[in-house]
């Protein structure tokens, strides 16, 4: 059977839009993004924003007051908050798509946030930079949607559908890049010890150098349709921020993928790290250390061996003949006008890139200035 909700139920806080004369909030798409990801449950045990005691507790015991393994904040920073007790419309753009019952309004330490996120307090770090930027206030509260912020499927549909399939055993495949070949290895892998893999890429808020949702999905949507079984593999978006916290973030991804009904968990060299901030088998450490109701599917590096002539890994390979694989080296490639090796990327996955890699250099560019 697929994994039963995290915490035992899984949160459905989804309504028909109320008429009521509530005051507005506007926050942040970010924020509007991980409030529709509770209303929907992918956050469950969440039904809302986190309150001065659950984040200390996330912060300094990894947990949630009811002792639930949890590691990374949901919290709702504003600059001009509402009063404890009263009922507001959460607003993103101008609309309203859910409300919000205020419980609590405190402040928290940025410093401390990000030091114990991600740490490090170095403003070279995303996740670090994106903390320091916020407001120091914030409330919590128990949220309630009516409409949709992104066209993600719901934990509901995905476990209606796994039964479907006949899947039984599930495995969550987290990633935010398009598929080079390291990441088909791990994939296929995975289907050695499930009935069928949930690819989820998040797409929701990324590093500035990262390829844009609609190139993840066309490159994800070919490979799947191309080169995978049929029946055996669903694709689907998780729009919310990209949290670059290592270890603390693959534990966050590893049950948020649970109560999307996964069993298992692949979890890769580096998942969720960014620069070098993290120990590279971090992550795997950290989950085989919890108790979250997944199974995880730990894998080494992969790289193509010139010796082996194939796509193998750091376990099943010691030859010094490797070619290394990874996004960096693909974009850099592609942005010096250079085709990237067949070995390391697909050449039909490379083309869609391509269409998409100037638009992105354009954006990074735009936002660093």
């Amino acid at each position: 059977m697929v994994a039963s909700p995290y915490g035992g139920r899984l949160i459905q806080n989804v309504i028909e839009e109320p008429h009521e004369d509530l005051p507005m909030l506007e926050i942040g798409r970010r924020y509007a993004l991980d409030a529709e990801k509770i209303g929907i449950g992918a956050y469950s045990p969440l039904e809302g924003f986190m309150g001065s005691s659950d984040l200390e507790n996330v912060l300094y015991k990894n947990e949630l007051n009811n002792g639930l393994p949890w590691t990374i904040p949901i919290i709702l920073p504003v600059m001009a908050p509402p009063e404890e007790g009263e009922r507001v419309y959460l607003n993103l753009n101008g609309n309203r798509f859910g409300f919000l019952e205020v419980e609590e309004v405190f402040r928290f330490n940025k410093k401390e946030i990000a030091e114990k996120v991600y740490s490090t307090l170095s403003p070279e770090h995303p996740g670090v930079a994106q903390v320091m930027s916020e407001p120091e206030t914030a409330v919590s509260g128990k949220v309630w949607i009516f409409r949709r912020v992104s066209r993600d499927k719901t934990p509901a549909e995905t476990r209606e559908i796994f039964k479907k399939l006949g899947w039984r055993d599930v495995a969550g495949y987290q990633t935010r890049n398009p598929p080079h070949r390291a990441h088909e290895y791990v994939i296929r892998v995975a289907m050695e010890f499930v009935d069928g893999v949930f690819i989820h890429p998040v797409v929701g808020e990324l590093k500035n150098d990262d390829f844009p949702p609609e190139a993840i999905v066309e490159a994800y949507d070919y490979f799947v349709k191309n080169y995978l079984p049929k029946n055996r593999a669903l694709l689907d978006t998780l729009t919310i921020p990209m949290r670059y916290a290592g270890p603390k973030a693959a534990v966050f991804y590893a049950i948020i993928r649970r109560n999307y009904g996964c069993t298992h968990f692949v979890v890769g060299r580096d998942m969720a790290g960014v620069g070098n901030f993290y120990d590279p088998y971090g992550a795997q450490k950290m989950l085989r250390e919890m108790d979250l109701g997944v199974e995880i599917i730990p894998v080494g590096e992969a790289f193509y061996c010139d010796i082996c002539e194939g796509i193998v890994s750091e376990r099943s390979c010691d030859h010094n003949a490797r070619k290394k694989i990874s996004m960096t080296l693909i974009r850099k490639l592609l942005s010096q006008g250079e085709e990237p090796p067949r070995e390391i990327i697909r050449p039909q996955i490379a083309s869609i890139l391509k269409r998409y890699y100037k638009n992105t250099e354009s954006l990074a560019s735009s936002r660093r200035g």
